[in-house]
């Protein structure tokens, strides 16, 4: 059997925060000294994405650092009066398609499933992919989420909220998106960075590692459509790929390896003791019948960790 990579082979690798704030909104940090500081980490790209309001940065790049256009749009229930009682918020980051083609947007007056699902189909249609932000401290339940409909990832983890107030990690919100039909989402980790507004610092938490040929805007956004890319807080996965009925990862060393689908136990669950795990593989023929998606996670020893984007079956 051909293999088919699930990861690119060939490529580079480009570490990226496709959710941050600046002093262009409420960041404490100017656009310069965000590209300084994740520089400093080892980031290559930065999706600028201050609240409801779009500004380009491309006079940061240069030819270690891409600076991608966005913008975060929030429909608050607190400002447009309260839905349940208990404040609840929509956050959505958006990333411009084209850099040189960045339409205006408006967020949502209405925070019904509805009202954002019609925007969500504006942004698409105005050239933006469209992320769902922070789901578990936006404090919305699944009756909320699963109505959006059309969105392109999920934060799966977001590193502000989790310094923050210990709500950053919402793998139980994607996985219930993955099992109750979701066939659309790429997994995403970011920072929403603010530079220490609130406990401490919330730089440089999570992220993503794309795939690509070159570090150029067209390449970056054709690696987040062909899920190019991996999620997270420490582990690194350097192969991910289905051979000879297999489905194989290779990864930096890890304590446990989950390979799942849409039921309770994993699919395959490897684990080493002291931490040294740095490869897995699924035989294909042992998914049970009823499996839509393989989800690979990792978990290296000081609790950090990485997630692959799903494999639809």
């Amino acid at each position: 059997m051909e293999r088919l990579d699930l990861l690119p082979r060939e490529g580079n690798l480009y570490k990226a925060n496709l959710h941050c704030h600046t002093t262009c909104s409420d960041g404490r940090l100017t656009p310069q000294q965000v590209k300084e500081k994740f520089k400093a980490h080892g980031y290559s790209v930065i999706a600028f994405t201050d609240h409801n309001v779009i500004v380009d940065h491309s006079d940061l790049n240069d030819e270690g650092f891409l600076a991608l256009t966005g913008v975060e749009v929030d429909t608050d229930s607190f400002i447009y009066g309260p839905k349940h009682a208990f404040n609840q918020t929509c956050h959505l980051c958006l990333i411009a398609r084209d850099p040189q083609r960045v339409e205006p947007v408006e967020r949502s007056v209405f925070y019904t499933g509805k009202a954002i699902s019609d925007k969500i189909a504006e942004y698409h249609r105005r050239g933006y992919i469209v992320n769902y932000n922070h789901p578990t401290w936006s404090c919305e339940g699944p009756d909320e989420f699963l109505g959006y409909v059309g969105c392109d990832g999920m934060e799966i983890y977001n590193h502000s909220a989790e310094v923050a107030t210990g709500n950053g990690l919402s793998q139980s919100e994607f996985a219930l998106a993955l099992r109750l039909g979701s066939d659309k989402l790429r997994c995403v980790a970011a920072d929403d960075n603010h530079e220490g507004r609130n406990c401490e610092d919330d730089a440089a938490g999570g992220w993503v590692t794309f795939k690509a040929p070159a570090l150029t805007y067209d390449n970056i956004i054709r690696a987040y459509d062909q899920r190019a890319f991996y999620a997270s807080t420490g582990p690194e996965i350097h192969q991910l790929y289905i051979e000879d009925g297999r489905l194989v990862v290779e990864c930096s060393p890890v304590r446990r390896i989950h390979m799942m689908c849409q039921n309770i136990n994993p699919l395959l669950c490897a684990y080493a003791d002291d931490g040294s795990l740095t490869r897995a593989e699924l035989r294909l023929d042992t998914l049970p019948q009823e499996a839509r998606f393989v989800w690979v996670h990792l978990t290296d020893q000081a609790g950090k960790k990485a997630w692959a984007n799903p494999y639809f079956l």
